[in-house]
Parts: structure tokens; C-alpha cells; sequence
């Protein structure tokens, strides 16, 4: 069984799959395991982010 790419979601504060991603960061605190990022739903209830 595969496990997924997983990303850490700066709104909601949880790891998620990367498919959920709406965007991804480049750097941050997590970068050496999970990138950084915010959810398409996240995102869509915040455009500043």
C-alpha cells in the first residue's frame, strides 16, 4: 500500500493530502517533513492567503 504525499494546512492546522493542496509553500517549519500550505477549501474561504 502506498501512503500518500501528505502537507501541513497553515488554516485548519492538519496534514492532509497533497491533492487537497490549493497551495503549497516553499519554505516554512515543516519543510524537512511536510510542506507547508493551505487547503483549496481554506483558500476559497480566504483568497489573502
Amino acid at each position: 500500500m502506498e501512503h500518500p504525499l501528505l502537507y501541513y494546512c497553515v488554516k485548519c492546522e492538519q496534514l492532509k493530502a497533497i491533492e487537497q493542496a490549493g497551495v503549497l509553500f516553499r519554505t516554512g517549519f515543516y519543510r524537512a517533513q511536510y510542506p507547508l500550505g493551505c487547503c483549496a477549501r481554506c483558500k476559497q474561504a480566504d483568497p489573502t492567503v
